[in-house]
Protein backbone atom coordinates (compact mmCIF):
# COMPACT_ATOMS: atom_id res chain seq x y z
CA UNK A 1 0.00 0.00 0.00
CA UNK A 2 1.35 3.47 -1.07
CA UNK A 3 0.40 6.52 0.57
CA UNK A 4 -0.25 9.97 -0.34
CA UNK A 5 0.35 12.30 2.40
CA UNK A 6 0.16 16.21 2.74
CA UNK A 7 2.96 17.45 5.20
CA UNK A 8 1.11 20.81 5.01
CA UNK A 9 3.11 24.28 4.60
CA UNK A 10 6.18 22.94 6.91
CA UNK A 11 5.73 23.57 10.33
CA UNK A 12 5.87 19.66 11.41
CA UNK A 13 2.64 20.40 13.53
CA UNK A 14 0.69 21.29 11.48
CA UNK A 15 0.23 17.43 9.80
CA UNK A 16 -2.79 15.99 10.67
CA UNK A 17 -3.09 13.01 13.08
CA UNK A 18 -3.86 10.46 10.87
CA UNK A 19 -0.83 11.21 8.10
CA UNK A 20 1.34 10.99 11.18
CA UNK A 21 0.19 8.09 12.28
CA UNK A 22 0.90 6.65 8.77
CA UNK A 23 4.49 8.06 8.87
CA UNK A 24 5.33 6.22 12.12
CA UNK A 25 4.50 3.18 10.51
CA UNK A 26 5.90 3.11 6.73
CA UNK A 27 8.82 1.23 5.88
CA UNK A 28 9.87 3.25 3.45
CA UNK A 29 9.25 7.36 2.82
CA UNK A 30 9.86 9.09 -0.25
CA UNK A 31 10.03 12.54 0.62
CA UNK A 32 10.31 15.98 -0.86
CA UNK A 33 12.23 19.34 -0.26
CA UNK A 34 9.97 21.59 1.48
CA UNK A 35 8.38 20.86 4.81
CA UNK A 36 9.48 17.59 5.88
CA UNK A 37 12.41 17.57 7.25
CA UNK A 38 11.17 17.17 11.17
CA UNK A 39 8.92 14.59 10.24
CA UNK A 40 11.79 12.51 9.10
CA UNK A 41 12.64 12.26 12.94
CA UNK A 42 9.65 10.43 13.42
CA UNK A 43 10.21 7.19 11.45
CA UNK A 44 11.05 4.02 12.47
CA UNK A 45 14.76 3.45 12.49
CA UNK A 46 14.69 0.84 9.97
CA UNK A 47 12.46 2.58 7.65
CA UNK A 48 14.22 3.13 4.10
CA UNK A 49 14.31 7.31 3.14
CA UNK A 50 14.17 7.89 -0.68
CA UNK A 51 14.48 11.71 -1.44
CA UNK A 52 13.21 12.53 -4.59
CA UNK A 53 12.75 16.50 -3.77
CA UNK A 54 13.43 19.10 -5.90
CA UNK A 55 15.00 22.96 -6.08
CA UNK A 56 15.21 25.30 -8.37
CA UNK A 57 17.22 25.32 -11.61
CA UNK A 58 18.45 21.50 -10.61
CA UNK A 59 16.31 18.44 -10.47
CA UNK A 60 16.68 15.35 -8.44
CA UNK A 61 14.57 13.53 -9.33
CA UNK A 62 12.37 14.43 -12.20
CA UNK A 63 8.49 13.65 -12.44
CA UNK A 64 8.29 10.40 -14.35
CA UNK A 65 11.25 8.51 -12.59
CA UNK A 66 9.27 9.55 -9.22
CA UNK A 67 6.39 7.95 -10.63
CA UNK A 68 8.48 4.81 -11.22
CA UNK A 69 9.89 5.00 -7.79
CA UNK A 70 6.06 4.99 -6.59
CA UNK A 71 5.14 1.87 -8.74
CA UNK A 72 8.60 -0.06 -8.04
CA UNK A 73 8.18 0.40 -3.94
CA UNK A 74 4.96 0.08 -3.70
CA UNK A 75 5.18 -3.91 -5.67
CA UNK A 76 7.57 -4.48 -2.86
CA UNK A 77 4.47 -4.78 -0.54
CA UNK A 78 5.78 -3.02 2.07
CA UNK A 79 4.13 0.05 3.65
CA UNK A 80 5.05 3.10 1.11
CA UNK A 81 4.61 6.62 2.30
CA UNK A 82 4.78 9.50 -0.14
CA UNK A 83 5.48 12.46 1.63
CA UNK A 84 4.91 15.56 -0.11
CA UNK A 85 4.76 19.27 1.07
CA UNK A 86 1.14 20.92 1.53
CA UNK A 87 -1.35 19.12 0.14
CA UNK A 88 -0.64 16.68 -2.52
CA UNK A 89 -3.30 17.76 -5.18
CA UNK A 90 -2.81 21.61 -5.07
CA UNK A 91 -0.25 21.86 -7.43
CA UNK A 92 1.48 19.12 -5.81
CA UNK A 93 1.33 16.83 -9.19
CA UNK A 94 -0.34 13.58 -6.75
CA UNK A 95 -2.82 13.30 -9.37
CA UNK A 96 -0.02 12.33 -12.08
CA UNK A 97 1.69 9.86 -8.80
CA UNK A 98 -1.97 8.51 -8.54
CA UNK A 99 -2.31 8.09 -12.32
CA UNK A 100 0.79 6.08 -12.01
CA UNK A 101 -0.46 3.48 -9.27
CA UNK A 102 -3.70 3.14 -10.70
CA UNK A 103 -2.28 1.97 -14.11
CA UNK A 104 0.05 -0.51 -12.11
CA UNK A 105 -2.83 -1.77 -10.50
CA UNK A 106 -0.96 -0.80 -7.03
CA UNK A 107 -3.27 0.00 -4.21
CA UNK A 108 -3.31 3.33 -2.47
CA UNK A 109 -4.42 5.83 -0.13
CA UNK A 110 -4.58 9.79 -0.26
CA UNK A 111 -4.49 11.35 2.92
CA UNK A 112 -4.62 15.24 2.30
CA UNK A 113 -2.45 18.51 3.79
CA UNK A 114 -2.86 21.66 5.03
CA UNK A 115 -1.99 23.60 1.78
CA UNK A 116 0.52 26.67 2.16
CA UNK A 117 -1.91 28.40 -0.30
CA UNK A 118 -4.14 29.08 3.10
CA UNK A 119 -2.08 27.99 6.21
CA UNK A 120 1.20 30.69 5.11
CA UNK A 121 -1.27 33.69 4.89
CA UNK A 122 -3.27 32.88 8.23
CA UNK A 123 0.03 32.83 10.17
CA UNK A 124 0.80 36.12 8.85
CA UNK A 125 -2.66 37.46 10.10
CA UNK A 126 -4.14 37.54 6.21
CA UNK A 127 -7.58 35.43 5.41
CA UNK A 128 -7.98 34.46 2.45
CA UNK A 129 -11.15 35.59 2.57
CA UNK A 130 -12.91 37.85 4.87
CA UNK A 131 -16.49 39.75 5.43
CA UNK A 132 -16.93 42.59 3.67
CA UNK A 133 -13.48 42.23 1.23
CA UNK A 134 -13.19 38.63 -0.03
CA UNK A 135 -15.85 35.90 -0.81
CA UNK A 136 -13.27 33.97 -2.70
CA UNK A 137 -10.06 33.08 -2.84
CA UNK A 138 -8.33 31.71 -6.15
CA UNK A 139 -4.85 29.56 -6.38
CA UNK A 140 -2.67 30.12 -8.77
CA UNK A 141 0.61 28.26 -10.42
CA UNK A 142 3.67 30.81 -10.48
CA UNK A 143 5.12 29.09 -12.71
CA UNK A 144 6.41 30.43 -16.08
CA UNK A 145 4.41 29.35 -19.28
CA UNK A 146 5.92 29.65 -22.84
CA UNK A 147 3.03 32.02 -23.76
CA UNK A 148 1.90 34.00 -20.63
CA UNK A 149 -1.29 35.21 -22.77
CA UNK A 150 -2.72 31.70 -23.25
CA UNK A 151 -3.96 29.15 -20.91
CA UNK A 152 -2.89 25.64 -21.58
CA UNK A 153 -6.48 24.17 -22.70
CA UNK A 154 -6.16 27.81 -25.16
CA UNK A 155 -9.12 29.89 -23.81
CA UNK A 156 -8.87 32.54 -21.18
CA UNK A 157 -5.73 32.60 -19.09
CA UNK A 158 -5.26 32.40 -15.17
CA UNK A 159 -4.89 36.38 -15.61
CA UNK A 160 -8.28 37.23 -17.55
CA UNK A 161 -10.02 35.02 -15.12
CA UNK A 162 -8.75 36.91 -12.20
CA UNK A 163 -9.91 40.16 -13.90
CA UNK A 164 -13.67 39.32 -13.84
CA UNK A 165 -13.41 38.12 -10.25
CA UNK A 166 -13.83 38.98 -6.96
CA UNK A 167 -11.23 37.79 -4.09
CA UNK A 168 -8.15 37.06 -3.06
CA UNK A 169 -5.21 36.02 -5.38
CA UNK A 170 -2.98 33.33 -4.51
CA UNK A 171 0.04 32.48 -6.44
CA UNK A 172 2.46 29.59 -5.88
CA UNK A 173 6.05 29.17 -6.69
CA UNK A 174 5.98 32.69 -8.51
CA UNK A 175 9.00 34.75 -6.88
CA UNK A 176 11.22 34.26 -9.31
CA UNK A 177 8.65 35.70 -11.70
CA UNK A 178 7.43 38.19 -9.17
CA UNK A 179 7.60 41.71 -11.65
CA UNK A 180 6.09 39.73 -14.78
CA UNK A 181 3.22 38.66 -12.92
CA UNK A 182 2.78 42.34 -11.09
CA UNK A 183 3.35 43.41 -14.98
CA UNK A 184 0.26 41.36 -16.46
CA UNK A 185 -2.10 41.81 -13.56
CA UNK A 186 -2.05 45.52 -14.80
CA UNK A 187 -2.52 44.80 -18.37
CA UNK A 188 -5.65 42.54 -17.63
CA UNK A 189 -7.11 45.61 -15.33
CA UNK A 190 -5.86 45.24 -12.23
CA UNK A 191 -5.06 48.55 -10.08
CA UNK A 192 -1.49 49.41 -9.56
CA UNK A 193 -2.85 50.20 -5.91
CA UNK A 194 -4.00 46.83 -4.84
CA UNK A 195 -2.34 45.22 -1.86
CA UNK A 196 0.00 42.74 -2.40
CA UNK A 197 1.91 40.39 0.24
CA UNK A 198 5.10 38.17 -0.61
CA UNK A 199 5.44 35.46 2.52
CA UNK A 200 8.71 33.76 2.23
CA UNK A 201 9.24 30.48 4.35
CA UNK A 202 5.99 30.77 5.39
CA UNK A 203 5.64 28.61 8.86
CA UNK A 204 9.20 27.56 9.28
CA UNK A 205 12.15 29.33 10.53
CA UNK A 206 13.47 32.18 8.47
CA UNK A 207 9.25 33.13 7.86
CA UNK A 208 9.33 37.03 6.54
CA UNK A 209 6.52 38.81 5.07
CA UNK A 210 7.23 41.90 2.35
CA UNK A 211 3.67 43.90 2.49
CA UNK A 212 3.59 46.82 -0.91
CA UNK A 213 0.85 46.70 -3.67
CA UNK A 214 1.42 45.86 -7.37
CA UNK A 215 3.63 49.11 -8.35
CA UNK A 216 5.76 48.21 -5.28
CA UNK A 217 5.94 45.11 -4.32
CA UNK A 218 8.87 43.51 -6.54
CA UNK A 219 11.20 46.30 -5.28
CA UNK A 220 11.06 45.83 -1.87
CA UNK A 221 11.07 42.38 -1.96
CA UNK A 222 14.23 42.41 -4.30
CA UNK A 223 15.62 45.09 -1.63
CA UNK A 224 14.68 42.71 1.15
CA UNK A 225 16.44 39.68 -0.58
CA UNK A 226 13.82 37.67 -0.23
CA UNK A 227 14.22 33.61 -0.70
CA UNK A 228 11.81 30.79 -2.08
CA UNK A 229 9.57 29.40 -1.63
CA UNK A 230 7.50 31.68 -0.75
CA UNK A 231 3.88 32.64 -2.16
CA UNK A 232 1.77 35.95 -3.37
CA UNK A 233 -1.41 37.36 -1.79
CA UNK A 234 -2.79 39.69 -3.82
CA UNK A 235 -6.36 41.65 -3.01
CA UNK A 236 -7.62 43.87 -0.22
CA UNK A 237 -6.77 41.40 2.36
CA UNK A 238 -3.54 41.25 1.33
CA UNK A 239 -3.28 44.48 3.94
CA UNK A 240 -5.12 42.64 6.59
CA UNK A 241 -2.85 41.96 9.55
CA UNK A 242 -4.74 39.38 11.85
CA UNK A 243 -1.63 38.24 14.19
CA UNK A 244 -2.42 37.47 17.76
CA UNK A 245 -0.72 39.91 19.89
CA UNK A 246 1.59 38.83 23.10
CA UNK A 247 1.76 34.71 22.13
CA UNK A 248 4.65 34.59 24.36
CA UNK A 249 8.06 35.86 24.68
CA UNK A 250 9.82 33.51 22.03
CA UNK A 251 6.70 34.37 19.74
CA UNK A 252 8.40 34.14 16.37
CA UNK A 253 11.71 33.01 18.21
CA UNK A 254 12.94 29.83 16.59
CA UNK A 255 15.27 27.67 18.84
CA UNK A 256 17.61 24.84 17.88
CA UNK A 257 17.49 21.76 19.95
CA UNK A 258 21.09 19.55 21.19
CA UNK A 259 20.29 16.78 23.33
CA UNK A 260 18.85 12.78 23.92
CA UNK A 261 15.40 12.94 22.40
CA UNK A 262 13.87 12.66 26.38
CA UNK A 263 15.75 16.14 26.89
CA UNK A 264 14.07 17.19 23.79
CA UNK A 265 11.15 16.36 24.31
CA UNK A 266 11.16 17.90 27.61
CA UNK A 267 12.44 21.65 25.70
CA UNK A 268 9.79 21.01 23.14
CA UNK A 269 7.16 21.58 25.65
CA UNK A 270 8.64 24.15 27.35
CA UNK A 271 9.77 26.03 24.20
CA UNK A 272 5.77 25.93 22.76
CA UNK A 273 4.12 27.05 25.91
CA UNK A 274 6.14 30.54 25.88
CA UNK A 275 4.88 31.00 21.97
CA UNK A 276 8.40 29.77 20.44
CA UNK A 277 8.90 26.95 17.86
CA UNK A 278 11.82 24.67 18.52
CA UNK A 279 13.91 21.92 15.72
CA UNK A 280 15.77 19.27 17.03
CA UNK A 281 18.84 19.29 15.06
CA UNK A 282 21.58 16.75 16.67
CA UNK A 283 20.68 13.83 18.75
CA UNK A 284 22.74 12.83 21.33
CA UNK A 285 22.85 9.39 21.64
CA UNK A 286 23.76 7.33 24.58
CA UNK A 287 25.92 4.20 23.99
CA UNK A 288 27.19 2.05 26.07
CA UNK A 289 30.70 1.09 27.01
CA UNK A 290 32.97 -2.09 27.51
CA UNK A 291 33.54 -0.05 30.87
CA UNK A 292 30.37 -0.86 31.99
CA UNK A 293 31.60 -4.83 33.29
CA UNK A 294 33.72 -2.78 35.36
CA UNK A 295 30.59 -1.44 37.11
CA UNK A 296 28.99 -5.03 37.26
CA UNK A 297 32.63 -6.20 39.07
CA UNK A 298 32.38 -3.14 41.51
CA UNK A 299 28.87 -4.39 42.53
CA UNK A 300 29.45 -7.35 43.84
CA UNK A 301 31.81 -5.77 46.18
CA UNK A 302 29.44 -3.07 46.81
CA UNK A 303 30.20 -3.75 50.32
CA UNK A 304 33.22 -1.83 49.52
CA UNK A 305 31.94 1.59 49.05
CA UNK A 306 29.90 3.86 51.28
CA UNK A 307 28.32 6.68 48.43
CA UNK A 308 27.23 6.19 45.00
CA UNK A 309 26.90 9.50 42.98
CA UNK A 310 25.23 10.10 39.45
CA UNK A 311 26.25 13.13 37.57
CA UNK A 312 23.11 12.89 34.82
CA UNK A 313 19.92 10.98 34.52
CA UNK A 314 21.71 8.88 31.50
CA UNK A 315 23.59 6.93 34.09
CA UNK A 316 20.69 6.40 36.46
CA UNK A 317 18.76 5.14 33.62
CA UNK A 318 21.61 2.64 32.46
CA UNK A 319 22.72 1.94 35.95
CA UNK A 320 18.96 0.28 37.16
CA UNK A 321 18.64 -1.04 33.69
CA UNK A 322 21.84 -3.33 34.17
CA UNK A 323 20.80 -3.86 38.12
CA UNK A 324 17.96 -5.67 36.39
CA UNK A 325 19.78 -7.21 33.62
CA UNK A 326 22.30 -8.64 35.77
CA UNK A 327 19.48 -10.05 38.15
CA UNK A 328 21.24 -8.01 41.19
CA UNK A 329 19.28 -7.62 44.53
CA UNK A 330 18.68 -4.05 44.86
CA UNK A 331 18.77 -4.80 48.67
CA UNK A 332 22.63 -4.86 48.44
CA UNK A 333 22.59 -1.24 47.80
CA UNK A 334 20.82 -0.47 51.06
CA UNK A 335 23.94 0.18 53.25
CA UNK A 336 24.56 3.28 50.87
CA UNK A 337 24.22 6.97 50.42
CA UNK A 338 23.26 8.38 47.62
CA UNK A 339 24.42 12.02 46.21
CA UNK A 340 23.14 13.43 42.66
CA UNK A 341 24.10 16.63 40.78
CA UNK A 342 20.59 18.45 40.70
CA UNK A 343 17.62 18.62 40.78
CA UNK A 344 16.53 16.85 37.35
CA UNK A 345 19.14 13.35 38.57
CA UNK A 346 17.09 13.94 41.91
CA UNK A 347 13.42 13.67 40.30
CA UNK A 348 15.13 10.90 37.63
CA UNK A 349 16.82 8.78 41.14
CA UNK A 350 12.68 9.25 42.96
CA UNK A 351 11.74 7.21 40.01
CA UNK A 352 13.83 4.24 40.44
CA UNK A 353 12.53 4.69 44.28
CA UNK A 354 15.21 5.80 45.61
CA UNK A 355 15.58 9.60 47.86
CA UNK A 356 19.11 11.52 47.31
CA UNK A 357 21.01 11.92 50.48
CA UNK A 358 22.79 14.58 49.24
CA UNK A 359 22.14 17.24 46.15
CA UNK A 360 24.34 20.04 45.61
CA UNK A 361 22.78 23.53 46.27
CA UNK A 362 24.61 24.57 42.83
CA UNK A 363 23.81 21.98 40.63
CA UNK A 364 27.09 21.46 38.96
CA UNK A 365 29.75 18.53 39.03
CA UNK A 366 32.25 20.89 40.56
CA UNK A 367 29.45 21.82 43.88
CA UNK A 368 28.50 17.85 43.89
CA UNK A 369 32.33 17.46 44.36
CA UNK A 370 32.87 20.05 46.93
CA UNK A 371 29.85 18.73 48.55
CA UNK A 372 31.25 15.10 49.03
CA UNK A 373 34.09 16.29 50.17
CA UNK A 374 33.25 17.80 52.69
CA UNK A 375 29.99 14.94 53.85
CA UNK A 376 32.60 12.34 53.70
CA UNK A 377 33.76 10.65 56.27
CA UNK A 378 37.54 8.83 56.45
CA UNK A 379 37.65 5.68 55.19
CA UNK A 380 34.44 5.63 53.12
CA UNK A 381 34.47 4.94 49.00
CA UNK A 382 32.31 6.22 46.43
CA UNK A 383 31.26 4.79 43.57
CA UNK A 384 31.28 7.22 40.68
CA UNK A 385 30.00 5.64 37.13
CA UNK A 386 29.40 8.44 34.35
CA UNK A 387 30.31 9.14 30.61
CA UNK A 388 33.36 9.09 28.97
CA UNK A 389 33.28 12.87 28.67
CA UNK A 390 32.75 13.35 32.76
CA UNK A 391 34.32 16.59 34.09
CA UNK A 392 38.49 16.32 34.72
CA UNK A 393 37.35 19.39 37.41
CA UNK A 394 35.05 17.40 39.24
CA UNK A 395 37.72 14.67 39.75
CA UNK A 396 40.70 17.03 40.70
CA UNK A 397 38.43 18.30 43.19
CA UNK A 398 38.14 14.89 44.92
CA UNK A 399 42.03 14.20 44.90
CA UNK A 400 42.52 17.50 46.46
CA UNK A 401 39.22 17.19 49.00
CA UNK A 402 41.50 13.26 49.83
CA UNK A 403 38.22 11.04 48.75
CA UNK A 404 38.69 7.75 47.98
CA UNK A 405 37.07 7.11 44.41
CA UNK A 406 36.46 4.40 41.44
CA UNK A 407 35.38 6.11 38.13
CA UNK A 408 33.42 4.13 35.95
CA UNK A 409 32.98 5.70 32.07
CA UNK A 410 30.02 3.80 31.11
CA UNK A 411 28.64 5.33 28.67
CA UNK A 412 29.69 7.58 25.95
CA UNK A 413 27.43 10.24 24.25
CA UNK A 414 27.42 10.77 20.08
CA UNK A 415 25.99 13.28 18.25
CA UNK A 416 24.12 12.60 15.22
CA UNK A 417 22.55 14.95 12.41
CA UNK A 418 18.72 15.79 12.46
CA UNK A 419 17.48 16.52 8.86
CA UNK A 420 16.43 19.85 10.46
CA UNK A 421 19.63 20.99 10.59
CA UNK A 422 19.13 22.08 7.05
CA UNK A 423 17.25 25.03 9.06
CA UNK A 424 20.07 26.09 10.55
CA UNK A 425 20.98 29.68 9.18
CA UNK A 426 17.20 30.21 9.93
CA UNK A 427 17.50 29.83 13.74
CA UNK A 428 17.75 32.30 16.33
CA UNK A 429 18.95 30.35 19.13
CA UNK A 430 21.16 26.71 19.63
CA UNK A 431 20.80 25.33 23.49
CA UNK A 432 23.01 23.17 24.65
CA UNK A 433 22.99 21.26 27.76
CA UNK A 434 25.79 19.50 28.47
CA UNK A 435 29.50 19.53 27.29
CA UNK A 436 29.36 16.53 25.19
CA UNK A 437 26.39 18.29 23.44
CA UNK A 438 28.94 20.82 22.53
CA UNK A 439 31.47 18.14 21.24
CA UNK A 440 28.30 16.76 19.76
CA UNK A 441 27.04 19.43 17.64
CA UNK A 442 31.15 19.84 16.53
CA UNK A 443 31.42 16.59 15.13
CA UNK A 444 28.17 16.82 13.50
CA UNK A 445 29.37 20.03 11.64
CA UNK A 446 32.85 18.92 10.40
CA UNK A 447 30.67 15.52 9.01
CA UNK A 448 28.96 17.51 6.82
CA UNK A 449 32.11 19.80 5.79
CA UNK A 450 33.21 16.60 5.06
CA UNK A 451 30.47 15.69 2.46
CA UNK A 452 29.95 19.25 1.69
CA UNK A 453 26.74 19.36 3.13
CA UNK A 454 26.98 22.27 5.20
CA UNK A 455 28.27 24.97 2.39
CA UNK A 456 24.97 25.95 1.22
CA UNK A 457 23.91 27.24 5.03
CA UNK A 458 26.69 29.36 5.02
CA UNK A 459 26.81 32.72 3.57
CA UNK A 460 30.36 33.42 3.30
CA UNK A 461 31.41 29.64 1.63
CA UNK A 462 32.07 29.46 -1.91
CA UNK A 463 32.63 26.14 -1.54
CA UNK A 464 33.42 22.78 0.36
CA UNK A 465 37.54 22.60 -0.18
CA UNK A 466 39.55 19.81 1.34
CA UNK A 467 38.87 19.06 4.94
CA UNK A 468 41.21 19.33 7.80
CA UNK A 469 40.94 17.83 11.52
CA UNK A 470 41.41 21.81 12.12
CA UNK A 471 38.75 23.89 13.03
CA UNK A 472 40.84 26.88 11.66
CA UNK A 473 39.78 28.63 8.08
CA UNK A 474 36.64 28.73 6.44
CA UNK A 475 34.75 26.05 8.91
CA UNK A 476 34.97 27.86 12.11
CA UNK A 477 32.02 27.40 14.02
CA UNK A 478 31.22 31.29 14.09
CA UNK A 479 31.18 30.77 10.91
CA UNK A 480 28.07 29.20 11.23
CA UNK A 481 26.33 30.88 14.18
CA UNK A 482 27.74 34.22 14.41
CA UNK A 483 23.87 35.13 13.98
CA UNK A 484 22.59 32.80 16.62
CA UNK A 485 22.21 33.03 20.22
CA UNK A 486 23.91 30.18 22.13
CA UNK A 487 22.22 29.07 25.50
CA UNK A 488 23.85 27.07 27.96
CA UNK A 489 22.72 24.92 30.80
CA UNK A 490 25.00 25.84 32.89
CA UNK A 491 28.82 26.47 33.81
CA UNK A 492 30.35 23.64 32.67
CA UNK A 493 28.67 23.35 29.39
CA UNK A 494 29.37 27.09 28.90
CA UNK A 495 33.25 26.54 29.55
CA UNK A 496 33.26 23.83 27.13
CA UNK A 497 31.73 26.41 24.48
CA UNK A 498 34.55 28.57 25.25
CA UNK A 499 36.96 26.06 24.94
CA UNK A 500 36.09 25.93 21.16
CA UNK A 501 36.32 30.13 20.97
CA UNK A 502 32.79 30.51 21.84
CA UNK A 503 30.81 32.87 24.35
CA UNK A 504 26.97 31.66 25.56
CA UNK A 505 24.34 34.33 25.83
CA UNK A 506 22.48 32.91 27.79
CA UNK A 507 23.41 30.59 31.23
CA UNK A 508 20.53 30.28 33.35
CA UNK A 509 21.24 31.00 37.24
CA UNK A 510 19.65 27.17 37.87
CA UNK A 511 20.90 24.50 35.89
CA UNK A 512 18.04 22.85 34.70
CA UNK A 513 15.53 22.71 32.03
CA UNK A 514 13.28 24.30 33.33
CA UNK A 515 15.41 27.38 34.02
CA UNK A 516 16.97 27.21 30.99
CA UNK A 517 13.95 28.13 29.16
CA UNK A 518 12.79 30.85 30.73
CA UNK A 519 16.04 32.23 30.58
CA UNK A 520 15.87 32.30 27.21
CA UNK A 521 12.23 33.47 27.41
CA UNK A 522 13.45 36.33 29.85
CA UNK A 523 16.19 36.85 27.63
CA UNK A 524 13.95 37.76 23.99
CA UNK A 525 11.10 39.34 26.26
CA UNK A 526 14.13 42.00 27.37
CA UNK A 527 15.23 42.22 24.02
CA UNK A 528 11.72 43.40 22.50
CA UNK A 529 11.20 45.73 24.99
CA UNK A 530 15.04 47.31 24.18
Amino acid sequence: MVYLIGAGPGDPGLITVKGLEFIKQCDTIIYDRLGTYQLLEMVKPDCRRIYVGKQAGSHYKKQPEINEILVEEGRKGDMVVRLKGGDPFVFGRGGEEVTALLEAGIPFQVIPGITSAVAVPEVCGIPVTHRGTSRSFHVITGHKRADIHRSDEGGLDDYDYIRNQEGTSVFLMGLNRLPQIMERLVQTGAEEHTPVAVISKGTMPGQRIVRGDIQTIADKVNEAKVESPAIIVVGENAALDFTAPNRGPLQNVHVGLVGTPKLREKMRVAIDALGGQSYSIVDMSVEQTEEKNRLRVALEHIEDYSWLAFTSQNTITLFFKWLREWNIDVRKLAHLKLAVVGAGTRDALKVEGYIADYVPDEYTTSALARGLANVMNDGEKLLLPRAVQGSETMLDILDQGGVAYEEIPVYDVVGRRMESIQYLNDLDVITFVSASGVRGFLDVLDAEKKNCGVAHMLNDIDSCGDHTDSTDGSFKIHDIMKNIRIAALGNVTEKALEKVGYHADIVPEVGDIEHLISAIGDYYFREKRQ
